[in-house]
């Protein structure tokens, strides 16, 4: 990608209100977009965690898989891999 055009192009969306307009959208859908990622990588995160301290008290892995919201084979998979 040349910067040139890149800067070109930046200099005309600014130089009017629908192209502000534009990029202002742009923006917001790309930081929506991380958030919802970053949000979902975070959830599962939590879920795993979860799944351990439950199994370690006794809950079966359907139980778990239920009370989480995950697939049995996902917390399956989970409880059974390596810790590293």
């Amino acid at each position: 990608m040349n910067f040139e055009i890149l800067a070109e192009k930046t200099r005309d969306l600014r130089g009017n209100p629908k192209g502000v307009s534009e990029m202002c959208k742009v923006m917001e859908d790309l930081r929506d977009e991380s958030y919802a990622e970053g949000h979902a990588e975070s959830r599962e995160e939590q879920a795993q965690m979860t799944a351990k301290n439950l199994y370690e008290q006794g809950l079966t892995i359907e139980q778990i898989a239920r009370a989480i919201g995950f697939s049995m084979e996902t917390v399956e998979k989970w409880l059974t891999q390596k810790a590293g």
